[in-house]
């Protein structure tokens, strides 16, 4: 099997990528198996035989089509050099810097904010539809929601994943292993011991020293597996058998940057995008780079919700899905200030997306962000209410805000109960301290700082 799925898989899931990215795959649909071109339309895969041996040659015609042209009238403008996205990139927002002291604060507020919303959202990411998390919820009398998630649900007879016990209420006791917290400890050791002058191959030997193959999903395994096999150029590693390119992966692990580079929104994204480019295209590097921006945005003086989205629009094209996305999200609020009616309307426009593609993702984190109001409780509760990748949309929620009211503005029933403690399935970090990842983050943004 070539590494995350088998070709048959990888290939319903590249047709769709491709449609996705502008090009014109129903142009070369070639039924015919005896043909050499031979390319099925997806909906028709379950009358061919299974197994790679067969779906192996029309995956490698149909990812051909990268190299064609986009459809006629497509709408979008999508690089993925990084002087080509600021130069299409949204206007900025005028951000005044933090002082010393205003900045720990803050940053404490992101960290222990993005772990307390990730341990919140992990027993839901069960692939539930927003409309089972309200029954479920309401089922507890945990609707709507206001604290950790209740494990199991007499009345509906429903257990929440068994593995996340610890971070169901009454059980908190520590930071469960996930990949959303891991991906920030990694960026944060990658900083430590390569500075900002690191490479791909940094990147990847970085993961393989630091955490297993099964411990990253999606485009990241993709990308393990590949430096694994070490025979792909690394230019090519987000183009070869990669379908999820545009997947949630960049949106998880970019926070580092925005925290090192506090109301620099262009240099944070300088480094998201040097990062999440080593697996991913396109809107998988905008997701990370709009994390990025909006956390520099957080990260100065009296932010607001205006503030945070503008500096997360001023680090994507404007004329990416991405862009469209979160602004319509914006829009709709503005007339329905309702983060119900408005989640429905993402669910509505880009609900036959992947759980873990980045743009209906991202609308609801920055659904979180402006019907939260910057009240961290409501913001990382909404985000979690709304579905999705729960833990991942909660996490980044939590990690915005918490970065823009710092935390003494988090109720300490969020974070005390997890005891300054992490457990990660990291080989250089194993069990750790939240404040102590606090002060190495302050300690590299001073580095950086004093050149």
């Amino acid at each position: 099997m070539p590494g995350y799925a088998d070709y048959k898989k990888l290939y319903a899931e590249e047709y769709m990528t491709l449609f996705e990215e502008g090009y014109d795959v129903e142009k070369y649909i070639i039924d015919d198996e005896n043909d050499e071109n031979f390319c099925p339309n997806p909906k028709n895969q379950d009358k061919y035989p299974e197994g790679d041996d067969f779906w192996k040659r029309p995956y490698e015609n149909l990812v051909k089509i990268m190299d064609t042209p986009l459809r006629v009238g497509y709408p979008y403008v999508e690089p993925n050099d990084f002087d080509e996205i600021m130069a299409q990139a949204g206007k900025a927002p005028s951000l005044e810097p933090l002082t010393d002291e205003e900045y720990k604060n803050r940053i404490y507020g992101a960290f222990y904010g993005r772990c307390a919303a990730v341990i919140l959202g992990k027993p839901l990411e069960m692939g539930l539809s927003k409309k089972f998390i309200r029954e479920y919820l309401e089922s507890v009398d945990a609707y709507p929601l206001n604290d950790f998630v209740p494990a199991k649900s007499e009345k509906l007879n429903f257990t929440l994943r068994e593995d996340c016990i610890y971070s169901a209420k009454g059980h908190v006791e520590f930071a469960q292993s996930d990949d959303d917290i891991h991906y920030t400890l990694l960026g944060l050791s990658l900083v430590e011991n390569k500075g900002l002058d690191f490479t791909k191959s940094d990147i990847g030997n970085h993961w393989c020293d630091n955490f297993s193959y099964h411990w990253c999903w999606c485009a990241s395994r993709v990308a393990y597996h590949h430096v694994v096999g070490g025979t792909l150029p690394l230019d090519k590693i987000p183009y070869t058998i990669n379908p999820w390119r545009e997947c949630i992966d960049g949106q998880i692990r970019t926070d580092i940057w925005g925290y090192i580079f506090p109301s620099q929104i262009e240099k944070a994204c300088k480094y998201a995008h040097k990062d999440t480019s080593f697996s991913l295209t396109k809107n998988g590097i905008y997701g990370g780079m709009f994390v990025a921006g909006a956390l520099a945005g957080a990260l100065s003086k009296k932010p607001t919700v205006d503030t945070i989205i503008d500096a997360g629009l001023a680090s994507i094209p404007q004329k990416s899905r991405l862009y469209e996305a979160i602004s319509l999200v914006r829009a709709w609020y503005k007339e329905t200030p309702n983060w119900d009616i408005v989640a429905d309307k993402i669910l509505d426009k880009y609900g036959y997306l992947p759980g873990e593609a980045t743009i209906n993702n991202m609308a609801m984190v920055a659904l979180g962000i402006i019907a939260g109001e910057l009240d961290y409780t409501k913001s990382i509760t909404i985000a979690t209410m709304c579905g999705i990748d729960t833990d991942c949309n909660a996490g980044t929620v939590g990690s915005i805000v918490g970065a823009a009211v710092g935390i003494d503005n988090i109720e300490k029933r969020w974070y005390e109960p997890l005891n300054d403690k992490i457990k990660t399935a990291l080989a250089n970090f194993g069990e750790c301290s939240i404040s102590n990842i606090c002060e190495r983050i302050i300690r590299q943004k001073n580095r950086f700082e004093a050149k």
